[in-house]
């Protein structure tokens, strides 16, 4: 026996496919009004947004700090990982951009590192000259990236050669390479490793 909706106060009326697809066209334009507000405070049009999307506009701006609380966390545990790097002693810099490793007679390595725009930016390790050939670079690489795939953050790095001779340009690409990072758009004149990219990949093109 076919199912019939019963007439009455507790009826259910079935919506019609007009009211369906109005529906479905109010959803797609309210998205395109929230990317629209997005890309005009990019372009330093704050004011008028806030004068005509005013909700919207409050809405997108909770939704960006509720984004860089937890990016912030996440920041701070990858930070605290870089700490415990086997048989290293690690200290924060007075910057909190570095952190140094030591022995308990000498220096031995630092990274540098930094959060911008709710990335993780890299900006290079470190090695004394005595301590090269050891695995410390990669020690220090393996255990950033590992958090870094903890918290689902990717890591944009920009890495000169710079201190004691060490490694040129096209060595240090190969590096990083072989722990995930490749030339992509969203990292101009810098190399970018996708959370959870695999090791031992070779460079790709963007």
């Amino acid at each position: 026996m076919p199912y019939t909706f019963k007439r009455g106060p507790s009826a259910f009326e079935p919506p019609s496919l007009h009211e369906i697809h109005l529906e479905q066209e109010n959803r797609r334009l309210q998205a395109d009004l929230r990317a629209f507000v997005a890309i005009a405070v990019q372009h330093g049009l704050r004011n008028y947004c806030e004068n005509r999307h005013p909700d919207l506009l409050q809405e997108l701006e909770d939704g960006i700090e509720r984004s860089e609380e937890r990016t912030e966390i996440k920041y701070a545990r990858i930070l605290a990982a870089l700490t415990k790097v086997p048989g290293l002693h690690a200290v924060r810099g007075d910057t909190e951009e570095r952190t140094y490793y030591m022995t308990a007679e000498e220096n031995v390595a630092y990274v540098e590192h930094s959060l911008k725009n709710r990335r993780f930016i890299l900006s290079g390790i470190w090695v004394a000259p005595a301590w090269r050939g050891q695995g410390i670079a990669h020690r220090i690489l393996r255990r950033l990236l590992d958090a870094a795939d903890d918290a689902e953050i990717g890591v944009a790095l920009y890495h000169e050669p710079f201190g004691e001779p060490g490694l040129q340009k096209d060595e240090l690409e190969a590096f990083y390479s072989r722990h995930g990072f490749h030339r992509h758009a969203s990292a101009p004149d810098g190399l970018y490793r996708y959370p959870g990219s695999p090791l031992d990949m070779h460079l790709r093109p963007d």
